[in-house]
């Protein structure tokens, strides 16, 4: 099965403090890797405030992941998200072929928001 580009944003918890979120970032990279994804980018945006209360929690870390894999990898990365307890919530996109033509259309390649609750 051909590989597709996607697209994770993850917020983790904001207890785990800076060193914490670094090494969460680094364990969710490690994951997709494990699944034979090459992540491409990853993006640490740092402690954000959130649009709305989540899990009692105000703000929370946002970590953007850029990467390659398949979509049955892609099935296993969710599955462990759900199961890591300092993920507030993520959300996956697949990005299109033609990267260079940003549409409207981009929310309607959200495929699953996911929360551990």
């Amino acid at each position: 099965m051909a590989d597709r580009r996607y697209e994770t944003l993850v917020l983790l918890h904001p207890d785990l403090g800076e060193p914490g979120a670094k090494e969460h970032a680094e364990r969710v990279k490690k994951l997709i890797e494990d699944q034979g994804g090459t992540v491409g980018q990853m993006q640490e945006w740092g402690l954000r405030d959130l649009a709305y209360v989540l899990a009692k929690q105000r703000r929370a870390f946002y970590v953007l992941f850029e990467y390659r894999s398949t979509p049955k990898a892609l099935l296993e990365i969710e599955r462990n998200l759900k199961l890591m307890d300092r993920v507030l919530r993520f959300v996956e996109a697949a990005v299109p072929p033609d990267e260079g033509a940003e549409d409207e259309s981009r929310a309607e390649d959200v495929l699953h928001v996911g929360s551990p609750e």
